[in-house]
């Protein structure tokens, strides 16, 4: 089935907006129900610079039920890059949500503002050096550090100042899905885009999944929608001018290396050769204080 590539920004956007595939595929991701969830206003972006590093940011708020059924509400960040990436704009979003409040109901059943425990969901096109599983959860414990004994509790003060993470690689989803989650996730990986066409895929995977139903069809119009097909060009244009950015960057920089290490060689050399000069210098002197010392003897009565 012919589909849109979700690694390009404007298509994963298309496809997260709508809420119930969101909900759903964040469901799969966190491995908990997610029973409602809301796209927050204005916090949709894409953050462009350098002619083509971007970060496309998701901020959600959802109910949770969890697998002893209580709810809670929690902020899902998502943050999405298809370029090596700047991890301090990361951390400025992050540190943006720790700072922003909530309703929420406290114990007396009162609505009162505070922040509300954050979940990052960091969705990568490109791969990492150290790290060769497709998604990796970054998760808490709560452990007493003398028995090594590890706490079944949560406390509102920890999980105000930590978080969870989870890191999905698309390039390094397994061709061979082993769990739902992988499944889901196939949608996403490279291995079924065209040759002719980066901008689609040729899905091949699982199609009797109700979610993967509900994104092929959403990816499918994208991929007849001309507008979105515009923004995917010129999503291409910018990373062919960042691509060449980086090389000239690079060309530079090895110039700029060249050139320190032959200053470095040079100023090596002359270090050298005034070190044999004072070398030289060295000896003369005690040569000539060995002469003066025999003229000395010379001249006794």
């Amino acid at each position: 089935m012919i589909i849109a590539n979700p690694i390009y920004d404007v298509v994963f956007k298309y496809l997260l907006e709508d809420v119930e595939i969101a909900r759903e595929l964040l469901s799969t991701i966190l491995g908990e129900e997610i029973q409602s969830l809301e796209l927050k206003p204005q916090e949709t972006d894409t953050e462009k610079s350098g002619g083509g590093i971007s970060i496309l940011r998701f901020d959600f708020k959802a109910i949770i039920k969890n697998k002893s059924g209580e709810l809670h509400k929690v902020l899902i960040e998502l943050q999405k890059a298809k370029k090596a990436f700047d991890v301090m704009r990361f951390r400025r979003y992050l540190g943006d949500n720790y700072r922003k409040e909530d309703d929420v109901i406290n114990d007396k059943g009162e609505s009162e503002k505070r922040p509300l425990p954050i979940i990052s969901i960091y969705f990568l096109g490109f791969p990492l050096d150290n790290i060769h599983a497709g998604v990796v959860k970054i998760n808490r414990e709560y452990r007493d550090v003398v028995t090594q004994e590890i706490l079944e509790i949560k406390e509102d003060f920890v999980e105000l100042l930590t978080h969870d993470s989870y890191l999905i690689q698309a390039r390094k989803l397994p061709r061979k899905a082993r769990s739902k989650l992988e499944r889901i996730l196939q949608v996403f990986s490279p291995i079924y885009q065209t040759t002719n066409d980066q901008h689609q895929l040729d899905f091949q995977g699982d199609t009797n999944d109700p979610l993967i139903k509900k994104m092929l069809d959403r990816l499918g119009r994208a991929i007849a929608s001309e507008e979105i097909r515009d923004n995917m060009d010129l999503e291409d244009e910018l990373d062919r001018i960042f691509d060449r950015e980086m090389k000239k960057l690079a060309a530079e920089k090895d110039e700029i290396i060249a050139e320190k290490d032959q200053l470095l060689i040079e100023e090596k050399n002359r270090a050298e050769v005034e070190k044999k000069r004072a070398e030289d210098e060295i000896q003369k002197n005690l040569e000539l204080q060995r002469q003066i010392e025999e003229l000395k003897k010379q001249i006794k009565p």
